[in-house]
């Protein structure tokens, strides 16, 4: 049953890509199988990306990212702690102000405003509102708006905009690399991941594939990227998961919260568009790149963009990643201030 079940998202994830190359969606294999996937996620249809297969996903990203990554790419990590200063910045003030909006006009509390409002680290956000901090079914479905309205908006936004970035693969990397080495390779990073969730490392599947797959370029030893297939893979994994996301939850939840979502996102994307405009302008830094990092989405799904829209994929990560890591360390102390707070007052 349930390998019945991944066969029919995936082959419906196939559909949405088809659907959305035809109509020109930017990154179809991603936004057309997420869009298609999300909206089938109302209809009785079992629809579903276990762990397992989530996790392949994000190691096919990894991997290919991976074989992106240039030695002038790296040549820029001085410049990474002030751009890590702007997004630490930008994060904070699109928290503060997108949890004043939803507690000030939607009527949640300062803690399920918080916990809604908090980009990225789901899995903490999810745990913290789960011990009664915050009112999880809320939480649960802003958290899913939000990861999938940025998702779907950001690449047309970009696109529209002509932002594309310009780190297009050499010939040497647009070869692609014999299928025992590819399997080898995933097999690798696949173990890895698997090592370095055991010491909590947030997005580990991705990161593994992104460090095995980048040193073994740098180094030579690897030539070439994954097939187009087994990234088209990849990219169609990841948007049934993020479009699945929607299953089992309730319509009319959905529909009371959607302009909540909607509004907060909309903030959150313009208050990390400026803060993106002010560091790519002072670092010589494409806005698109710069405005991905800082966005409020999840860090697979904007790994994904990164590499679809010839961005540098180790930039993006490393602050998805620095965001992950200190929103997990700093929310469940926020929280406990603001619970306190709560109790003071009444």
């Amino acid at each position: 049953m349930q390998a019945g079940t991944i066969l029919l998202t995936l082959a419906l994830g196939y559909l949405g890509a088809g659907l959305g190359k035809l109509i020109h969606l930017p990154v179809p294999a991603l936004l057309g199988s997420g869009l298609f996937i999300a909206l089938l996620a109302f209809t009785p249809l079992p629809l579903s990306m276990p762990t397992l297969m989530r996790n392949i996903g994000f190691t096919i990203l990894g991997c290919s990212m991976g074989s992106s990554i240039t030695p002038e790419m790296l040549a820029k990590v001085s410049q990474w702690p002030l751009s890590l200063l702007g997004l630490a910045l930008t994060v904070t003030t699109m928290m503060a102000l997108s949890t004043w909006l939803l507690s000030r006009y939607f009527q949640q509390t300062k803690n399920t405003a918080l916990l809604a409002s908090t980009p990225g680290a789901l899995s903490t956000v999810v745990a913290l509102a789960s011990e009664g901090k915050g009112d999880l079914s809320t939480v649960v479905v802003l958290q899913s708006l939000r990861l999938i309205l940025v998702m779907l908006s950001f690449p047309i936004i970009i696109q529209s905009l002509g932002l594309q970035g310009s780190t297009y693969l050499s010939s040497t990397q647009q070869i692609s690399l014999p299928w025992l080495t590819v399997l080898a390779l995933l097999l690798t990073a696949f173990a890895l991941a698997q090592t370095l969730e055991q010491i909590k490392l947030p997005a580990a599947y991705v990161l593994s594939g992104l460090i095995l797959s980048g040193m073994g370029h740098l180094s030579g030893w690897l030539e070439g990227n994954l097939p187009s297939s087994m990234v088209n893979l990849g990219f169609v994994i990841i948007g049934c998961t993020v479009g699945s996301r929607l299953k089992g939850l309730q319509w009319l939840e959905l529909r009371s919260l959607s302009l909540a979502a909607l509004v907060s996102i909309v903030l959150s994307s313009l208050i990390a568009a400026l803060g993106a405009g002010l560091m790519a302008t002072a670092l010589d830094l494409p806005f698109g790149q710069v405005w991905i990092a800082y966005s409020p989405g999840g860090i697979e799904a904007m790994a994904a963009l990164a590499l679809a829209l010839h961005y540098d994929p180790a930039y993006i990560a490393a602050h998805h990643l620095s965001r992950i890591v200190a929103i997990t360390l700093l929310m469940p102390w926020i929280a406990r201030r603001l619970a306190l707070e709560g109790n003071q007052l009444s």
